[in-house]
């Protein structure tokens, strides 16, 4: 699916970074509950976002996030690291190439990256809890960030922690948290953690609508 966007900052100079979560867990979660060996049927398909256009691709195990769009950008808005050469413009921070097209003063740059956020393995565990579908991945050797999905009709909702409401609400249910650089880990029990997501934890939400 081919989308416009005009940008103030052109895509090309953005670099990804992962970020580094407010909260994760000593074990993944909820506890005390099977993996799943694959997505159910019902769950798989692509799912267009709502907050930048990229489509959700789930597969039996995995989740890739897909961007395929063109940006127009004017080319006074390129710093001196950034000016064409011909048809080629180079990311100063990646040196990635990227071809280009001119309309006048504008240039226009088409994105196709794909990113995978989620493949199920040692360090990417999905478990199905009350009708949610919970993804831990490894932080580090013994932490985990933890996200939820909720599949309604023809929408999903993709949520993770990072409120300051759901921490003060992890405090509440659960023991005293151990803080790592900045970094609230919780150890919640099976119970503390179905209250934290029935009085409304993950309250960080992308919603997304069903394509196929």
């Amino acid at each position: 699916m081919k989308r416009m966007k005009s940008l103030l900052v052109p895509i090309f100079l953005i670099s990804f970074y992962a970020c580094t979560p407010s909260v994760t867990f000593s074990e993944p979660q909820p506890t005390e509950t099977d993996n799943l060996s694959e997505f159910p049927k019902r769950l798989q398909g692509q799912y267009l976002s709502l907050d930048d256009n990229s489509t959700l691709e789930i597969s039996d195990q995995m989740i890739r996030r897909i961007y395929d769009y063109d940006t127009e950008t004017h080319s006074n808005q390129l710093d001196s690291a950034s000016q064409p050469s011909g048809d080629t413009i180079i990311n100063p921070i990646s040196n990635e190439k990227s071809l280009i097209t001119r309309d006048g003063d504008s240039l226009i740059t088409h994105v196709h990256k794909i990113d995978t956020l989620f493949l199920m393995s040692s360090d990417n565990i999905a478990r199905e809890f009350k009708g949610y579908y919970f993804l831990s991945t490894r932080y580090k050797q013994s932490s985990w960030i933890v996200k939820k999905i909720q599949l309604t009709r023809e929408k999903l909702i993709l949520s993770s922690i990072s409120t300051q409401l759901d921490i003060e609400h992890l405090r509440e249910i659960t023991d005293s948290p151990t803080e790592k650089a900045q970094i609230y880990e919780f150890t919640p029990s099976k119970k503390q953690f179905k209250k934290f997501v029935k009085n409304n934890g993950f309250r960080d939400r992308e919603i997304l609508l069903r394509l196929k």
